[in-house]
C-alpha cells in the first residue's frame, strides 16, 4: 500500500506534539491497514520530486538527494472522511520529519507506504503495562483507545515536560504515569518505573513497551528475569538508538527488539 497524500490540516498538540491531517484521493489504497501499525513516510526534499525506493531514478541520483524514509505510527484513518492522521514529535529542524511537520502547510505532500499487519496490537490479559518515551506516545494512544473497557493496568509515557501532557482517551481502570525528560535518550527513568511496578500472582499482564534502544533493552532483561510469559505476551521495539539516524541500514538493525 502506497500513495502520495497532501496536508489537510496541521494542530500543534502541544509545544512538541504535531498532528497532521492527510487526505487524497489515493486514500482508499490504505483500505486494509490498521490504525496503531507503523508506516513508512518518504520526507519531501526542496527541489527533488518524490520518488520510492525502488524507483529506478535513483540509480543516478545523488546520496543527499535520495529519499528520506522515516517510520511513524498510523494515528487514525477515515475513509469515509477521506482522512489519515499522523503525529508528529516536534523536536527541532535537524530531524528531517520534524522539520517538515514545523513547515508543513496545506497542500504539501508526504509519500505514504504501509504493509497489511497481522499481529495483533495487543493480547486480552488479567492487566496490561504500557511503557513508552514521546516516540511511542501515538501507539500508546491507541492502545489505550482499544482495550477493554474493563481493562486494568498501568500506561508510564515519558514526555518532554508537563506542557506535552495529553488528555488520553482510556478505560477507568488503566492508570496513566507521566513523566518528564527534556534530554530524550539520557537520563530516563522509564525502565527503572517499569521494574517498581507490581503484578500480582494470579494475573498474567500484557506488556507493550517501546522507547530508545538502551531502554527497551533494559525494560526486556526485566520482563526475561521476573515474569514467566508466553513471548506473544510482551511486545518491545526500539524506535530510535540515541546519537544514530534512522537511515535504510539503521532501520534495518533496529525494527523490532527479538
Amino acid at each position: 500500500m502506497r500513495a502520495i497524500l497532501t496536508v489537510k490540516q496541521k494542530t500543534f498538540l502541544t509545544p512538541h506534539y504535531i498532528r497532521v491531517i492527510l487526505e487524497g484521493a489515493a486514500l482508499e489504497t490504505f483500505a486494509a491497514a490498521r490504525v496503531g501499525d507503523n508506516n513508512k513516510i518518504i520526507v519531501p526534499q526542496e527541489g527533488v520530486p518524490l520518488m520510492l525506493p525502488d524507483d529506478p531514478r535513483l540509480l543516478t541520483q545523488e546520496q543527499a538527494q535520495r529519499p528520506i524514509i522515516r517510520t511513524y505510527t498510523m494515528r487514525n484513518l477515515d475513509l469515509e472522511k477521506g482522512e489519515m492522521t499522523i503525529d508528529f514529535v516536534a523536536h527541532g529542524e535537524e530531524g528531517p520529519a520534524s522539520r517538515w511537520a514545523l513547515y508543513a502547510q496545506k497542500g504539501d505532500e508526504l509519500l505514504v507506504m504501509m504493509k497489511e499487519k497481522t499481529k495483533p496490537l495487543f493480547i486480552p490479559s488479567d492487566s496490561y503495562i504500557l511503557v513508552g518515551d514521546h516516540t511511542a506516545l501515538p501507539v500508546i494512544s491507541v492502545l489505550l483507545e482499544s482495550l477493554p473497557k474493563n481493562a486494568q493496568g498501568t500506561a508510564i509515557i515519558e514526555v518532554y515536560g508537563k506542557e506535552d501532557i495529553l488528555n488520553l482517551t482510556k478505560p477507568e481502570g488503566m492508570d496513566i504515569q507521566w513523566q518528564f525528560n527534556k534530554t530524550p535518550g539520557q537520563g530516563s527513568a522509564l525502565a527503572v518505573a517499569f521494574k517498581d511496578i507490581t503484578i500480582e500472582r494470579d494475573q498474567t499482564p500484557f506488556i507493550f513497551a517501546a522507547a530508545e534502544y538502551s531502554i527497551v533493552d533494559a525494560i526486556q532483561q526485566h520482563i526475561r528475569a521476573a515474569y514467566t510469559l508466553e513471548r506473544k505476551q510482551w511486545h518491545a521495539y526500539s524506535y530510535w538508538k540515541y546519537g544514530l539516524a534512522e537511515d535504510a541500514s539503521a532501520e534495518k538493525r533496529r525494527a523490532q527488539t527479538k
